[in-house]
């Protein structure tokens, strides 16, 4: 087509192309496409486009057209299923070598072999009975190229008409000569934009998983497509909202003028090497991807870091490493501390929760490679070893918050099993010009994806496009969770909330009750240790019931529990838990999830790694050493005080409701479940459990407590 007719009239070209070689014809001429894919039209021309005597479609005269519109019918907003667009994708594609990539280069050879094999095609034919046909499978045998899948063609062209270019497994060099892998979502346009970057160990796959193989692959491409047609269906939270599990969805950001790169770690996949989850390894890989994802000619040279959980709890350890490009991380619902959140929350181990995630989900993202013995390193180094779980250590990574100075916006999952601590941790810590925190729900896949997205947009856009907002964001923002899955809004300046007021609370074992007053007399409260570590129900426990509050009461912030206790062993696990019950002795549920059983808030310690460290604990809670040189076992039936840090939490508590302490040998209701829906619990040792008493000790000697965060002025009320 020559310059000169371009230059006299609109010029349009497609999306999911470039198609070159490509015949079109209008009421004004005809011509084909040049060789950057681009046709001429004039007004209110409807062109029709053809490959030698077969025809594509017609479409109206635009600037940016897409396969989708050359199907009959398909200004009325047609599914991409309809059988003529589904087809049309799936013939044209193909003639692309399933390679969105590359361009269609309609030459004589190409011309003559649809006029050979499908000069008189039906496109509107249903979908089996089209990829059926003798001269559309003779065409495909000749050309040596598959037809690419219904679901595959879609997806390519459901991208395209979101303005979405698709790089698959491209490969990412690290400082030792090995690779990433990443797959690379950009605008169409060929401008340089920011990039949002995750690395995971969970795959690239739709959903989550990584493509190992040719069926991998089909199973992939299927997710996607009922993903966006048919909805996301009952599918479990984890990956309800997101086009690949806890990553930015390409659909949501690259419209929006970003980039955004999902990269397999090593190991991860096919990339080569040994999986090493929470490594040096892992931060240094990631850092060198930060770099040269800057250094490409579609990135304008900024990087920002998305993810929750594991791609989350990463992100400060390559923060920490301080790449030039890095310009601010988004670690939603994270961990930090490789011992206390990761390994051994109160210093027992979470065993079956990181076996089912190495074993089941980590190794969803496996192709058969190596990986570290994450579990076994974590049993064998049972307390808090610097060397092992320390910043610079060989096992997992802790944060090292001194050294993250980019933006950040941190969100925790308060009162989860997971990410319940770290956030708190990271905003009291960091030396960040700007930090904000939110505080959701345990539930956190939609508050990532739906409810703080605007906070999530605004935070990039300002830190990697320089678009200031009208109005700062408060620092923190922040659920008030009101009963039966449902919460509001608070903006509060600083974390915890000024003007909080601790209330202390005492357990009286003599009648079970939990009262502002300290108890006129000693007693004990006794259980059972030996509990079935398979139950959902309530283990043996000491309960104290409160009794009716006499106005509704809002709390927001760190709690605690101080006991006095003692065993008939020389160990003990202890797990405390604050509920909440109605008038009708009703338990009222405060998680978003409609079938939680979690309590308001939770925390556990093995007792005799009670002791701690006064230099780092602080008001809001207390900072247990777990060392070695540290530990105390008890001698049996020896009283002693302990201090249990539990999860910061909200909750709006309704007048005439009761608050309920439970102190229990295991994790109570409310505990992660596995595949299978039995508790993913700690670890157990028979030997402080089985034919174990356990004791609360009440009374003037024993003040046993819990300490609860009042927001506001008035002191907590209840009736005497």
């Amino acid at each position: 087509m020559p310059e000169g007719a371009l230059a006299r009239t609109t010029v349009g070209a497609f999306r999911d192309g470039p198609f070159v070689g490509l015949r079109y014809s209008s009421p004004s001429g005809e011509g084909v496409t040049d060789a950057a894919g681009r046709f001429a039209f004039g007004a209110d021309e409807v062109l029709t486009f053809s490959i030698g005597s077969l025809v594509i479609g017609s479409a109206a005269g635009q600037a940016s057209l897409t396969i989708a519109d050359l199907a009959p019918g398909a200004e009325l907003g047609s599914p991409l299923s309809r059988p003529g667009i589904t087809n049309r994708a799936r013939f044209v594609f193909g003639l692309m070598g399933g390679d969105p990539a590359r361009a269609l280069v309609v030459d004589p050879a190409l011309v003559s072999a649809v006029e050979a094999h499908v000069s008189g095609l039906d496109f509107e034919l249903p979908v089996a009975r089209f990829e059926r046909d003798p001269g559309l499978l003779s065409l495909f045998e000749e050309l040596g190229r598959p037809l690419p899948g219904a679901a595959e063609a879609r997806n390519h062209l459901r991208r395209a008409m979101a303005g979405i270019r698709k790089d698959t497994n491209v490969q990412i060099p690290t400082r030792d000569g090995s690779y990433l892998l990443a797959d690379i979502y950009r605008p169409i346009s060929e401008e340089r934009y920011p990039a949002i970057a995750r690395l995971s160990v969970y795959g690239k796959a739709f959903r989550n998983g990584s493509i190992c193989d040719e069926a991998d692959r089909l199973a992939s491409e299927d997710r996607e497509d009922v993903w966006f047609e048919q909805g996301p269906g009952d599918l479990p939270p984890v990956v309800r909202y997101s086009e690949t599990i806890v990553s930015a969805s390409a659909h949501v950001w690259v419209p929006r003028g970003y980039a955004v790169v999902r990269i397999d770690g090593r190991g991860v996949g096919k990339v080569p090497g040994v999986l090493e989850p929470f490594s040096a390894q892992e931060a240094s890989d990631y850092y060198d991807a930060i770099e040269w994802i800057a250094g490409q000619s579609w990135c304008d040279g900024k990087v920002g870091l998305y993810g929750a959980s594991y791609s989350a709890t990463i992100q400060w350890n390559v923060a920490a490493l301080g790449p030039p490009s890095l310009r601010a991380i988004m670690p939603f619902a994270s961990d930090a501390d490789a011992y206390r959140d990761l390994s051994y929350p109160g210093g027992i181990f979470n065993e079956a929760y990181r076996r089912g995630w190495f074993d089941g989900l980590v190794g969803e993202g496996r192709c058969g490679g190596a990986a570290v013995d994450l579990v076994g390193g974590m049993q064998a180094h049972a307390f808090d070893e610097p060397a092992y779980y320390g910043p610079s250590g060989t096992g997992p990574l802790s944060a090292d918050f001194s050294r993250v100075t980019v933006p950040v916006l941190t969100a925790v999952s308060q009162t989860a099993s997971l990410h319940g601590r770290a956030g708190f941790e990271a905003f009291r810590e960091l030396p960040s010009k700007h930090k904000q925190l939110l505080v959701v729900d345990a539930t956190y896949f939609p508050f990532l994806f739906r409810d703080c997205l605007e906070d999530e947009q605004v935070f990039f856009d300002r830190f990697l496009k320089g678009v200031e907002p009208q109005q700062p964001p408060a620092p923190v923002r922040m659920i008030m969770r009101t009963g039966g899955g449902a919460f509001e809004w608070r903006e509060e300046p600083t974390w915890p909330v000024p003007g909080t007021c601790y209330e202390t609370w005492f357990l009286d074992a003599t009648r079970g009750a939990l009262a502002r007053e300290a108890p006129q007399s000693s007693q004990r409260s006794s259980y059972s240790a030996d509990a079935d570590a398979d139950a959902t129900d309530l283990p043996a426990s000491a309960s104290f019931l409160s009794a009716p509050l006499d106005a509704d009461v809002e709390l927001a912030g760190h709690f605690g529990a101080t006991l006095w206790v003692s065993a008939s062993a020389h160990d003990m696990d202890v797990f405390v838990a604050l509920r909440v019950v109605d008038a009708d002795g009703a338990e009222v549920r405060y998680e978003r999830a409609r079938t939680s059983q979690a309590p308001v808030t939770w925390g556990c310690l093995k007792v005799s790694q009670r002791a701690t460290d006064r230099a780092r604990s602080c008001p809001e809670r207390p900072w247990h050493t777990h060392r070695a040189e540290d530990r105390q076992p008890l001698t049996p039936d020896e009283v002693v005080e302990i201090e249990v840090e539990m999860l910061a939490a909200t909750a709006r508590v309704r007048a005439g409701h009761r608050l309920r302490v439970d102190v229990t040998p295991i994790e109570g209701p409310g505990a992660r479940l596995d595949a299978s829906g039995r508790p993913t619990r700690r670890a157990y040792d028979p030997a402080y459990h089985v034919g174990v008493s356990n004791h609360i000790h009440t009374g003037p000697l024993h003040l046993s407590s819990i300490r609860l965060p009042v927001v506001g002025p008035e002191p907590l009320p209840s009736r005497s």
